[in-house]
């Protein structure tokens, strides 16, 4: 073999251990996008976010179980979940973020997670004028709301006469 016959033999092994390298990258981002899928879909349907979205539920749901001692509670509990909703959509932004090959992560946590955008995305005003209604003051929530409108911009199903929630889910 000549000189230029190890060159080709080179480029060839050089193009080879770049597909393999590219092929690893690319399985182990997307394990790691259904990882994350899950953790955030995890963080929205336990603990202190399921309890938020209970009380929440209540609140457009039979708004008098809720007492005015429980207001700032309440309150509290409509941050939590949109404080949630501001973590999911930047974790769905980073598993949209640079190449796009067959996005399977991202199309799970759509699904696991589109009923709650279009719950949330009808109830949310609901919650934020019965507070404001019962506490008496506004609740400023622009910047924290502004995560979850832009989920609702890409999951809520325009079409839907109500707005794409799903009548009898609860929260």
């Amino acid at each position: 073999m000549d000189g230029t016959d190890w060159a080709a033999v080179s480029a060839v092994a050089a193009v080879l251990a770049l597909s393999a390298a590219v092929g690893v990258y690319l399985a182990q981002r997307q394990r790691d996008d259904f990882a994350l899928a899950c953790q955030l879909h995890a963080d929205l349907t336990g603990g202190e976010v399921a309890q938020a979205r209970e009380a929440l539920g209540t609140l457009v749901h039979d708004s008098k179980r809720i007492g005015d001692d429980d207001l700032a509670r309440v309150r509290t509990s409509y941050f939590a979940l949109l404080w949630c909703f501001e973590r999911i959509e930047a974790g769905r932004r980073s598993m949209t973020a640079g190449m796009k090959v067959g996005n399977r992560p991202v199309a799970f946590l759509d699904e696991v997670i589109g009923w709650q955008v279009e719950y949330w995305h009808k109830n949310f005003p609901v919650v934020k004028a019965e507070l404001e209604r019962r506490i008496g003051v506004p609740v400023s929530d622009d910047r924290s709301r502004a995560a979850f409108d832009r989920l609702s911009r890409v999951l809520v199903r325009q079409s839907s006469p109500t707005g794409g929630a799903k009548e009898g889910h609860t929260a």
